[in-house]
């Protein structure tokens, strides 16, 4: 089923947009294992919450997002943050078609590929891996597999692997629930994947 993100913007209902921002990029942003800043994809950015947060924090972000709505939020966020992105109005499954230049270090999905149909997912991870850098990190966010009213239908690690494929190796799979969410949102059991770009040529590790 595809989310009718439209819809539950103006409906505001968006449980995405209540997830604390801090918490899932401290591992990233701080710390003996942190990425030093580079340039970062944001796939899905809603308002912009965690784009303006990695902007002020000396990345050059990048963040997409088919919802006219909630890229005007994000603009206007990013202003009186006083901070620059580089915020994109397009179909995240067409990243290919937006003019964007390769060379991401940080790709990151929170929620948005889920909720995608099966071609459009496809595109999505395509679009990501030919924007990637060599060595780059992929974090996304997923609930486990289940029929949903409203809510994704989520994706398990098997169709993450297989989604994005040997251009990518699972790091870790951690769960990612916050107690502040809706009970429906906790229910779903989100999963944070990270991954990283192989580094050899055609998408194979490097010996």
């Amino acid at each position: 089923m595809l989310i009718p993100y439209r819809l539950m913007y103006r409906l505001g209902f968006a449980p995405w947009e209540r997830r604390p921002v801090a918490p899932a990029w401290q591992r990233v942003t701080e710390g003996p294992g942190a990425l030093p800043p580079g340039r970062a994809l944001d796939v899905g950015c809603g308002t912009g919450r965690d784009a303006v947060y990695l902007a002020q924090r000396g990345w050059h972000v990048t963040a997409v997002d088919i919802v006219d709505d909630a890229i005007a939020k994000a603009r206007q966020r990013a202003a009186d943050e006083g901070v620059r992105v580089q915020w994109v109005a397009g179909d995240v499954s067409a990243l290919g078609e937006l003019g964007l230049e390769p060379g991401y270090t940080l790709l990151y999905d929170f929620g948005c590929i889920q909720g995608l149909p099966g071609p459009a997912r496809e595109g999505t991870a395509a679009g990501m891996t030919e924007l990637a850098a060599p060595g780059a990190t992929l974090l996304l966010v997923a609930f486990a597999p289940g029929r949903r009213l409203l809510l994704p239908r989520g994706m398990g690690e098997e169709e993450v692997t297989g989604l994005f494929g040997d251009a990518w190796e699972l790091a870790e799979a951690e769960p990612a629930s916050d107690p502040t969410a809706p009970p429906p949102v906790r229910r779903a059991r989100p999963t944070l994947y990270r991954l990283t770009r192989a580094k050899g040529p055609g998408g194979v590790p490097s010996p």
